[in-house]
This record gives structure tokens, sequence and C-alpha cells, in this order.
């Protein structure tokens, strides 16, 4: 994990981590630990739930529970909350990435000026017009043969 400066916090994500597993109830106690080191007592997580094999719904912390919830919205990223700090959010670097493309975007998330969004980091790209292209596509690849219809008896056909 790498964070921007205290008092630079600009950009969508304050900073990174790469854990090495989905398992989020395995990998958090280190990061809680880290994160608590410098905000103090956290509250509650998110996180995205499409990221991470399932998790509890709390994680014993010191001598406090923190609550998870599955409702982020942006994937790769997790939110920590906090009575210190308000909120922080981090870019989670996928634990199968590959090593030296990890620590460039950690070392670039955690960058004072970097204002990335998630995707950019990650080198993840999405067209605009995904969702317009996607009743073209599906109209063509129907047309040419590749339609499944389901016959009286549920069976599939095509």
């Amino acid at each position: 994990m790498q964070l921007k400066p205290a008092h630079r916090s600009c950009g969508f994500v304050q900073g990174a981590w790469w854990p090495r597993s989905t398992e989020l109830g395995i990998e958090l106690p280190s990061l809680l630990e880290a994160l608590s080191l410098r905000f103090g007592l956290i509250d509650s997580l998110l996180y995205h739930e499409s990221d991470w094999s399932p998790a509890p719904l709390s994680l014993k912390h010191r001598s406090d529970q923190v609550l998870l919830s599955a409702h982020q919205e942006w994937p790769n990223v997790i939110s920590v909350f906090g009575p210190r700090f308000g909120r922080l959010d981090l870019l989670v670097v996928p634990p199968y990435t590959e090593p030296t493309h990890a620590y460039s975007v950690v070392t670039t998330a955690s960058s004072v000026n970097d204002a990335s969004t998630p995707d950019q980091l990650l080198g993840i790209t999405r067209r605009s017009d995904d969702r317009l292209l996607s009743p073209i596509a599906l109209d063509r690849w129907e047309a040419d043969g590749g339609a499944i219809t389901v016959s009286d008896t549920g069976c599939v056909s095509t």
C-alpha cells in the first residue's frame, strides 16, 4: 500500500493497495493496521462485491468492529471511513497483476498530482458507445446465423 501525502489528496483515489489474494477477510487486517497507524480509528469499509470472494459483514480490528459492505459502485476501489479522516478511497490493484506493472500502478496512484481514474491507472479501456453498439452487434450476430432458439420443450438449438 502507498498513499499520497496527507496534505495532497487530489484525484479520484488517495493511494493504492496491492493485496495478495481476493480473500478480503484475510487481506484486510494488515491494511487496517497500516491505515489506523496513520489515521486512527476505522469504522467501516466499502468494497466492490465482484472484486472479492465472499466476505464477512464485519471484521474485528484492535478492540473494535469494522463494518464491511459490498456496496462500492466502482470496481477496483475500496473506501475506508473513520472519524478523524472521513473517507479514504484506495485503488485496489488486482492480485494477479504482473509485479512490475503493479508497482508502477501503485506508484502512479500515490503520486502527488495524479488525478487518474481507476480504469486509467489499471489500463482498462471502456468505450462510451459500448452500450449503443451492443444491440447492433447482437443483430449482426443473429443475422449471420448465430441466433439461439428455445423449442417448446425447453431445449436450446442453434
